[in-house]
C-alpha cells in the first residue's frame, strides 16, 4: 500500500497550486489597505510639517527673503532689525577705484542706522500660510533705512580720499585730430580717473541707507568721461574730411618755375572745431594767394633793361606784366582743395605779359623801346631791331609821356583822336594807326608833322602820345598786338 502513494502526488501538486492561488488572491486584497495606510501617514506628516511651518513663520521671515543683499530667512523681526543696526563694521563701504580700493567707515562720520517700519512692513506683508511657496529661490528686496551721519565729516572724509589727491588725478581728454607726418590722424581719448565728487557723495549716502558695501566707481559711472571717442562716427567723418583736403596736390606753373600746394601747406589751412566741424581757413588760403602775388606779380615791378645804346637801366611802373586775380584765384584754389585732386595749372590772372623767362624778365625779345631823352623809337622782334625812328613825345611838364613798361591795350585803324588842349578848347586828329598803351596815351602816325626828334617835344610836343612818322607807325602796327610790351624811359 505504501508503494502506491507516489501515484497520488499529482493530486497533491494540484492542491498546492490552488493553495498558492488562494494566497495570491489574499495578497491582492491586502495591497489597497496598505496603500491607504501609507498615504494617510504621508498626509499626516505633510499636515504636521505644514502646521509646524505655519507656526514657525508666524514670527519668522520667509526662508528666501533678502533685504539689501542681507539674508533675513528664518529670523525674527527683532533679529532682522538688529542685523542692520548693531554692527556698524558690516556697513563699511569699499570704493573700488581704477588704481586702488578705499574704505568709507560709518564710524568716522558718526553714522547712526535705525529701522523704522521698513522691515516690519515686510514682515506684516507676509502670510505664514504660504510659507512653503518661499522655501526655495531668492526674494530680493531693497529698502532705504533711516540713516543719519555728519554731513561735514563725510565731506571731509571724501575730500581726503586718495582719488581726489591732485597728484593721483588724470583728467579725461577728448579724442582729437592732429596733423601727422603725411596725413591727419586721430589721437585717442584719455579716460582719466577724475571722480564725480557730488555723485560719489550721493552714492555713499544711498549705500549707507541700503546696506551696499561695495561701490565700483567705473560700473557706477562715477568717473568723468570724454565727450568724444576715437571711434565715434563724427570723429571718423571729420578725419575723412580733413584727409580729403590733405590729398590735394596743386602745382602752379609759372613757366620758368613751379609752386606746389600739398599737405605740408594744407595741414595748416584745415580748421577742425571742438565739435569736429571741418573747414578750410579762408583767411589762410587768402594769405597764400597774396604771397603768390607778392612773389610772382610783375606789373609795375622794377625790371633790369638793356637799352639799344647798351645802357643798363631800371625800368619800373606802368601796366605791363603778370598779375594774379586775387578773388578768382582764391576761389579756384578753394575748389581744388575741396575736390582733393591732383592739378597742374597756371594761376588765374587779371593781367598777363608776353612771356615769363624769369622772375624779372617778362618782356622778352619782342618789344617797343622809346627813349624820351633821345626822342627815338625801336621795334624789336625776336631780338632783332626791325625798325628805328625818331618821334615826338608829350610836352613837359603838363603833357609829358609817362615812363614805365606798358602793354598795348588794342590797335585800331583808322581812328579819330580827340581831347582838350592845354590852352583851352579841344582837338580832333585823324590818324591811320592808333595803338594806345596808357589810357589816352599811345603811339600813332602824325601826318601833320614835317619833322620828328630833336627837342621838338619840349615846346611843340604832343598831348602825351608818341607821334611817329607814317612808315614807322605802319611797321609797328603791323607787328604788334594787344599786350605787346612798350618800354618808355
Amino acid at each position: 500500500m505504501k508503494k502506491e502513494q507516489p501515484k497520488d502526488r499529482p493530486q497533491a501538486k494540484g492542491t498546492g497550486s490552488a493553495s498558492r492561488a488562494r494566497r495570491t488572491v489574499k495578497k491582492k486584497k491586502s495591497s489597497p489597505i496598505r496603500f491607504r495606510w501609507v498615504a494617510g501617514a504621508v498626509l499626516v506628516i505633510l499636515i504636521l510639517v505644514y502646521g509646524i511651518g505655519v507656526y514657525h513663520y508666524k514670527d519668522h521671515f520667509y526662508r528666501d527673503l533678502y533685504v539689501n543683499n542681507v539674508s533675513l530667512g528664518g529670523m525674527t523681526l527683532d533679529e532682522a532689525e538688529r542685523v542692520f543696526t548693531d554692527d556698524l563694521d558690516s556697513h563699511k563701504i569699499a570704493l573700488e577705484e581704477k588704481e586702488r580700493t578705499e574704505i568709507i567707515d560709518p564710524q568716522d562720520i558718526d553714522t547712526v542706522i535705525s529701522v523704522g517700519t521698513q522691515i516690519s512692513d515686510l514682515f506684516d506683508a507676509q502670510s505664514p500660510w504660504s510659507w512653503f511657496t518661499h522655501f526655495f529661490g531668492k526674494d530680493e528686496r531693497t529698502v532705504a533705512l533711516d540713516v543719519t551721519f555728519d554731513e561735514e565729516k563725510l565731506a571731509d572724509v571724501v575730500n581726503d580720499l586718495e582719488c581726489f589727491d591732485k597728484a593721483n588725478v588724470t583728467a579725461p581728454e577728448d579724442a582729437y585730430i592732429k596733423a601727422g607726418e603725411t596725413q591727419f590722424e586721430i589721437v585717442p581719448e584719455v579716460l582719466g580717473n577724475t571722480v564725480k565728487k557730488s555723485q560719489l557723495l550721493d552714492a555713499i549716502k544711498t549705500a549707507l541707507a541700503t546696506c551696499v558695501t561695495v561701490i565700483n566707481l567705473e560700473e557706477s559711472d562715477l568717473y568723468k568721461l570724454p565727450e568724444y571717442y576715437e571711434n565715434d562716427e563724427v570723429v571718423q567723418n571729420a578725419l575723412a574730411a580733413a584727409n580729403k583736403y590733405a590729398a590735394s596736390h596743386i602745382t602752379y606753373d609759372f613757366k620758368y618755375t613751379t609752386e606746389t600746394v600739398d599737405y605740408s601747406l594744407i595741414k595748416d589751412w584745415v580748421d577742425i572745431s571742438d565739435d569736429f566741424e571741418v573747414s578750410l581757413n579762408d583767411s589762410k588760403v587768402g594769405d597764400y594767394v597774396e604771397e603768390l602775388g607778392s612773389k610772382y606779380n610783375t606789373m609795375g615791378a622794377a625790371r633790369d633793361f638793356t637799352t639799344s645804346s647798351g645802357r643798363e637801366i631800371n625800368a619800373y611802373g606802368g601796366n605791363y606784366g603778370w598779375k594774379i586775380y586775387f578773388d578768382k584765384e582764391k576761389e579756384k584754389l578753394l575748389k581744388n582743395l575741396q575736390n582733393g585732386k591732383t592739378v597742374t595749372r597756371e594761376p588765374v590772372y587779371s593781367y598777363t605779359a608776353m612771356c615769363r623767362n624769369s622772375a624779372k624778365d617778362d618782356i622778352g625779345d619782342s618789344y617797343v623801346e622809346i627813349s624820351i631823352a633821345n626822342q627815338e623809337v625801336w621795334l624789336y622782334i625776336d631780338g632783332e631791331c626791325i625798325m628805328n625812328s625818331s618821334c615826338v613825345t608829350g610836352t613837359p611838364p603838363n603833357a609829358s609821356t609817362y615812363t614805365g613798361v606798358y602793354a598795348i591795350t588794342y590797335k585800331k585803324s583808322p581812328d579819330v583822336l580827340t581831347g582838350p588842349n592845354a590852352g583851352g578848347g579841344s582837338y580832333s586828329s585823324e590818324v591811320t594807326f592808333w595803338m594806345p598803351f596808357n589810357g589816352n596815351q599811345g603811339m600813332h602816325d602824325a601826318s601833320w608833322r614835317s619833322s620828328f626828334g630833336g627837342s621838338i617835344y619840349r615846346s611843340n610836343g604832343s598831348h602825351g602820345c608818341v607821334n611817329l612818322p607814317y612808315s614807322a607807325a605802319a611797321t609797328i602796327y603791323k607787328n604788334v598786338e594787344a599786350g605787346f610790351p612798350v618800354v618808355i624811359y
